[in-house]
């Protein structure tokens, strides 16, 4: 597995070229539609019954609800409904857009009760959440348009029909409780576009059961597309919502939590340019690293010894980064290997400059020196890091690596020099500790 990196990492960047979407071929070209359960082909003669055969099922692109068929318990009845996504093949006879049919279990039989119009060509995503002050679940649909923007419809259900009670344009959005009172509101990240600005806007209902935007804050304006968005905290009880966009080709963070019902973004505050302090490469997206429920910010930094080295040969640390009273402030520096699939984080008394980085040129493994002087000088060995398959494990343990973390059939391990004198030796229990798998 050491000697076979670059044929397999060219396979699998081949792999993902030819999986990533750069084909023409759309998806619903390329796949079988999956075999209808029991209750979906139920579900289905209803849809049949009531529209007619003429007719082929849409599913949702992105979400946790990715079939034509989705199930939720959208009334005060103690069964679910079926929401059924479906689209006309003879478009011209009505206005196109993707249709959204409510069929419902009436006398242990289930019968459609309800079709909508609805928006688009594509269904984005689907949520389902009450919002705000509201006690009822609240049907959400994302929709894509003919032009490749989007827009969402926030439902209600009553008396088994769709009444559209919210509408906006978004780039990507989610449901979260940002103002800690135990109550959902919709949060809308928002494009560019000719309408408005790049903004976050937060969405709820107020007593009544009237759904509004109640809060919305600007984005960096030179966001040209949003890659990552991740929930988590700022602090240990602040809960914020980190958004990843790309500007000139590089990735920036914007960190949106909510004060009196009011969205904060701290880091682009009109002169500010603390936004800048999060800028990295393309591929570091922001993360809760080391598990504590506080999203960190990557950035990066060359190891000791590499300034004047040539670009394909330089090593970095990747800098762990959270907000901390107003300022970006380092809460690690790690060697973060993104195609392997890990991050080891460096232990205190390994940070300041005092140990680098090389790669082995033969196996490929990464390698910890004590740094001294230059790269030329910085021999000491403190700790090589490798992975294997678990057929080539037993070989390792036996030229005395340790094994430190598994993924599938993927082992990850680590060999120390026997130096009792050396005070940045690791123990097997700060080693472990240190050591992250990355989320597949």
């Amino acid at each position: 597995m050491r000697n076979n990196r670059i044929l397999k990492a060219a396979v699998a960047l081949f792999t993902v070229f030819t999986l990533s979407g750069c084909s023409s071929a759309s998806v619903d070209t390329l796949l079988t539609p999956p075999k209808l359960s029991e209750e979906q082909s139920a579900v289905y003669d209803a849809l049949l019954k009531s529209v007619g055969r003429d007719i082929s099922l849409q599913y949702p692109k992105s979400g946790d609800y990715r079939s034509a068929f989705v199930f939720a318990n959208i009334d005060d009845e103690p069964d679910n409904e079926a929401i059924v996504f479906y689209e006309k093949a003879a478009k011209a006879q009505d206005d196109g857009n993707i249709r959204v049919n409510i069929i419902d279990k009436r006398d242990g039989k289930w019968t459609s009760v309800y079709d909508h119009s609805g928006m688009g060509t594509e269904i984005d995503r689907v949520l389902f959440s009450s919002i705000g002050e509201n006690s009822d679940v609240n049907v959400i649909i994302g929709y894509t348009l003919l032009s490749g923007e989007k827009d969402v419809r926030v439902y209600s259900y009553e008396n088994g029909m769709l009444f559209p009670e919210y509408s906006d344009s978004y780039s990507t959005m989610f449901v979260s409780d940002l103002e800690r009172d135990g109550k959902n509101e919709l949060v809308l990240v928002r494009p560019n576009n000719h309408h408005k600005k790049a903004s976050v806007g937060l969405i709820s209902a107020d007593s009544d059961g009237r759904i509004s935007e109640t809060s919305n804050v600007a984005l960096n304006e030179s966001t040209t597309d949003f890659v990552n968005i991740a929930s988590g905290y700022v602090g240990s009880d602040t809960p914020a919502v980190f958004i990843d966009g790309l500007s000139g080709g590089k990735l920036t963070t914007e960190i949106i939590y909510s004060v009196n019902g009011q969205l904060r973004n701290p880091l682009y505050l009109g002169e500010s340019a603390m936004i800048e302090q999060t800028v990295r490469q393309a591929g570091y997206p922001c993360t809760d690293i080391d598990l504590d429920g506080i999203i960190e910010i990557p950035t990066q930094t060359l190891f000791p010894g590499y300034t004047e080295a040539a670009p394909g040969a330089k090593l970095y640390s990747t800098e762990w980064n959270v907000l901390d009273n107003y300022s970006i402030a380092k809460k690690h520096s790690s060697y973060y290997n993104i195609a392997e699939g890990y991050c080891f984080i460096l232990p205190s008394r390994w940070d300041g400059g005092v140990v680098t980085a090389k790669r082995d040129s033969v196996t490929g493994e990464i390698i910890f020196c004590k740094y001294k002087i230059d790269l030329d000088n910085s021999t000491t060995e403190l700790m090589r890091i490798t992975t294997a398959t678990a057929e080539e494990t037993p070989a390792l343990l036996d030229e005395g690596y340790m094994l430190v973390k598994s993924n599938n059939n993927t082992n990850y391990l680590v060999k120390c020099p026997d130096i009792s004198d050396e005070p940045l030796i690791l123990t097997g229990t700060e080693i472990s500790n240190s050591f992250f798998l990355l989320a597949k």
